[in-house]
C-alpha cells in the first residue's frame, strides 16, 4: 500500500487562535525550550573527553595512507558559491554543496578546538573564503577557510545553535541569550544588538536587504531593520520557531508546536497550517514548502496558498520522530530520521525512490555535490552515497556525534562534531584516484583507471537483503608536518574583537 498521498485542495487555516490556546502553546513552547537544552548537554550526544576524542585522529597521523593526496588541479572547474550567505545553508532548499564532488582519501588540512570541547551546533556560513561559525562555547569566530587562523571571534553570554547570516558587510547571529546580534564583517565590532525576549534557536535571515529575520522559544517571530536593529514588524505563531527560508519576498517558519507559516516582507500571515505534531525547519523553492513533522510524514505545500499537495510517511515506529530538515535537489526530496534512515522522495509525486539504512539517528540535512551526498550521522561517521541510487560509498570517521551538517565546497568538506572540533578536510577527484593503488574494497576500472568502491545499495524495508556489503571505509589523512599545531582561540579564550 503506497505511503504517499496527493492532494489537491485542502482547508487553510488562519492564525490568531484563542488567549486560552496560546497561553498553552507558550506554556508548551517554554518546557519544550527545557528539554532541548537538556537534550544538547546529555551524553547521547557527547563526545567524551580530548583523550577519546583525539585517539582516533592520532591513529591516522601514525598510520595514514601510503601516499599524499595530489592537490585538486588549478584548472578544476569550481560551482560558484554565492556572494553572501544571506539565510541558513545559502539556500531556501538546505543544501549546502557546490562542485566538484569529492572522495576519499582525504586530507585533514586544519581543526578548530572550541573553548571547553562545547558543541558545534552551529553549521557555518562561508564567504569570500571565510567560516563564519556559532558554538555551543557562547562564540561566533570568524576562521580562514583554507588556513583555519581565527581572524575574530565574538562572545556572547550564551551558547549558539542557528546558522548566521552574511551579507555584503555584516554578519548577523541568533544567540540562546535571547539577542540577535549584527557584527561588522572584517573585525567583529558590535554594530547592535536587539532582545527577543526568550531564547534564539533558530536560524537568522536577511530578507529584501533590509530586513534581519528571527523568532524566539516562545513563538515570536520578528523583523528588525538591518541598520539599527531595531524591531519593524513582529507575529506570533506559537512553540520554539524554527527556520526561516526565504523566498523572494516571503518568508517560511515553523514551530515545534506544529505550525507552519508564511509571512511576506510587511509582516502579514499568508497562511499557516497547524499540524498538530512537531515540525522540522523548513525548505522551500519557488513554488512549494517543504516540512517534516515528528509523527512520520513529510508534506508538500504551495508556497501562495499553502495548499497539502502531497504527504508520505517515511518511517514506520510509534511515538515521537525526530526528522531533520528536507533538502530539496535534482528533483528530489532527502530526509532523514532518528530512526537512522535516509528517504530520498520524489519533489513532484512525493513517491520513496529509495532508502538507505544507517546505525544512529540522522538529526541534521545532508549536502549534496555533483550527485554525491553527504551526511553526519550519530554513528559518529560522515558518509558518502551517490544521489542517483542511494548506493553508500564511502565513510569518514567524525570522532563524536554529529553537530553541523556538512559543507562542501572548492574539494573542501567542512563539518563540527558535539566534541567540539571543527574540522577541515581537503578530498579526491574522482578522476584522480587513478593515483592511488586500490585499498580494502576497491577495485581499478580498466576503462577508467579510477578506483571504484564496492557500494551497499539502497532499499526498501519490504525488501530488506540477508546481508548487505561493507562499504569502503574512507581514509583521512594528516598534514604532512605533524608538528602543525591545532588553531584554538587565544590564551584565555578571550575574543580577538567586539564584546556581547
Amino acid at each position: 500500500m503506497s505511503r504517499t498521498r496527493l492532494h489537491a485542495e485542502e482547508h487553510v487555516e488562519n492564525t490568531g487562535g484563542s488567549d486560552s490556546r496560546a497561553s498553552t502553546l507558550i506554556g508548551g513552547s517554554l518546557m519544550g525550550a527545557l528539554v532541548l537544552l537538556f537534550l544538547f548537554s546529555t551524553v547521547f550526544r557527547s563526545g567524551g573527553d580530548g583523550g577519546e576524542r583525539n585517539a582516533a585522529l592520532q591513529a591516522l597521523q601514525e598510520d595514514g595512507p601510503p601516499s599524499d593526496v595530489p592537490a585538486i588541479p588549478p584548472d578544476t572547474a569550481f560551482e560558484t558559491r554565492p556572494g553572501q550567505w544571506l539565510q541558513a545553508r545559502a539556500g531556501s532548499m538546505g543544501d549546502a554543496g557546490w562542485g566538484p564532488g569529492v572522495r576519499a582519501p582525504f586530507q585533514l588540512l586544519w581543526q578548530l578546538e572550541s573553548s571547553g570541547g562545547r558543541e558545534f551546533f552551529s553549521s557555518p556560513a562561508m564567504v569570500g573564503g571565510v567560516l563564519y561559525m556559532g558554538c555551543n562555547d557562547g562564540y561566533l569566530r570568524a576562521v580562514d577557510a583554507s588556513s583555519g587562523a581565527v581572524r575574530w571571534s565574538f562572545a556572547t553570554s550564551c551558547g549558539i545553535c542557528g546558522e548566521p547570516a552574511v551579507d555584503s558587510s555584516m554578519v548577523f547571529i541568533g544567540g540562546q541569550d535571547g539577542y540577535v546580534y549584527a557584527l561588522d564583517r572584517s573585525s567583529g565590532s558590535k554594530q547592535w544588538s536587539s532582545g527577543l525576549g526568550y531564547h534564539v534557536f533558530c536560524d537568522v535571515a536577511v530578507m529584501c536587504d533590509t530586513l534581519v529575520l528571527a523568532g524566539n522559544s516562545m513563538g515570536r517571530i520578528c523583523a528588525l531593520d538591518r541598520s539599527t536593529g531595531s524591531p519593524v514588524w513582529d507575529a506570533y505563531i506559537g512553540g520554539i520557531v524554527l527556520g526561516p527560508a526565504v523566498v523572494d519576498t516571503l518568508a517560511v517558519f515553523t514551530s515545534e508546536s506544529g505550525i507552519t507559516a508564511v509571512v511576506d516582507a510587511h509582516g502579514g500571515v499568508k497562511w499557516s497550517r497547524d499540524n498538530s505534531t512537531q515540525a522540522s525547519p523548513p525548505s522551500a523553492d519557488s513554488t512549494s514548502v517543504y516540512v517534516a513533522f515528528s509523527g512520520g510524514m513529510v508534506r508538500r505545500f504551495d508556497l501562495g496558498t499553502g495548499d497539502l499537495l502531497w504527504e508520505t510517511d517515511v518511517i514506520d515506529a510509534s511515538g515521537r520522530c525526530v526528522l531533520a530538515r528536507p533538502v530539496v535537489t535534482g528533483g528530489r526530496v532527502l530526509v532523514g530520521t532518528n530512526a537512522g534512515t535516509l528517504v530520498c522522495l520524489g519533489r513532484d509525486g512525493g513517491e520513496v525512490l529509495w532508502e538507505q539504512e544507517f546505525d544512529n539517528w540522522l538529526q541534521l540535512p545532508p549536502a549534496v555535490a555533483d550527485g554525491t551526498v553527504y551526511l553526519a550521522c550519530d554513528d559518529q561517521r560522515l558518509h558518502l552515497l551517490d544521489l542517483q541510487s542511494g548506493a553508500k560509498i564511502d565513510s569518514l570517521e567524525m570522532d563524536g556525534y554529529s553537530g553541523t551538517a556538512p559543507l562542501i565546497c572548492d574539494g573542501m568538506l567542512y563539518f563540527g562534531n558535539t566534541s567540539g572540533d571543527f574540522r577541515a578536510l581537503r578530498g579526491t577527484l574522482p578522476e584522480m584516484k587513478a593515483a592511488y593503488e586500490p585499498g580494502d574494497g576497491e577495485t581499478v576500472d580498466p576503462e577508467t583507471h579510477s578506483a571504484q568502491e564496492d557500494s551497499v545499495p539502497a532499499v526498501h524495508r519490504d525488501s530488506l537483503p540477508a546481508e548487505t556489503e561493507t562499504p569502503h571505509q574512507g581514509t583521512v589523512m594528516p598534514l604532512e608536518d605533524e608538528s602543525e599545531p591545532v588553531v584554538q582561540e587565544e590564551a584565555g579564550g578571550s575574543p580577538a574583537a567586539g564584546s556581547p
